[in-house]
């Protein structure tokens, strides 16, 4: 899965709002006209208008504000994440453009509702129960190492009256890919093997069982 690229102005490439798809951008800058005839004169604003090149729609920007679409710049929930978690996700997604802090917020309350799930824990703190996913293999450390990166625990931002790392968006929509991995390292990785061994006929898994044991 390519890590989801967020929408910029000016960028050569991301993964576009309207079709979901990474694909090359091209740019102009959005200009109005006053007058008319040859008295017209062309004022360039402060905007661009950028053309997707996989489905052709455009998105409008004014600054570095992407206007239209109003679509999140986060990437979409997996398939295969749970309700109570994906409620929390996409109400994240709709707020991160204007509260990172907020959707981080929620985020991490997904989180920590999608590896109680997956722990069977309750109680936990969220750094433990990644621990745990862990040290049963379901993740594997570099993913642990993502997660410690963003400073998953709510208490490693205060210290001594001081703040550090606070969120911002990039933060969050990294926040937004970790909940994603974990659902397919986890939950889609098991799905996709119980798939796999449902197709193997009866008679040979007769012949695996009696091999195993």
């Amino acid at each position: 899965m390519k890590d989801h690229i967020a929408p910029e102005v000016n960028k050569d490439g991301f993964h576009c709002p309207h079709c979901g798809i990474y694909a090359l951008q091209l740019w102009d800058n959005l200009s109005t006209q006053k007058g008319s005839g040859g008295a017209g004169r062309t004022r360039i604003l402060d905007g661009k208008i950028g053309y997707c090149t996989q489905c052709k729609d455009y998105t409008l920007w004014v600054g570095e504000q992407m206007v239209y679409p109003s679509a999140s710049s986060a990437p979409k929930p997996s398939e295969d994440m749970p309700e109570d978690v994906k409620q929390d996700f996409n109400e994240a997604r709709q707020i991160v453009d204007d509260s990172p802090k907020a959707a981080a917020a929620l985020l991490r309350l997904a989180m920590e509702k999608l590896t109680q799930d997956l722990t069977g824990k309750e109680g936990q703190s969220l750094y433990q129960n990644i621990g745990d996913l862990v040290d049963d293999g379901q993740i594997d450390e570099r993913v642990q190492q993502a997660l410690d990166s963003v400073r998953v625990t709510g208490n490693d931002y205060v210290h001594a009256g001081e703040i550090y790392n606070p969120d911002d968006r990039e933060v969050a929509l990294r926040l937004f890919e970790l909940v994603n991995i974990i659902v397919e390292l986890t939950i889609t990785r098991e799905k996709l093997i119980e798939e796999a061994y449902s197709d193997i006929p009866e008679n040979k898994k007769k012949g695996i069982e009696q091999r195993d044991n």
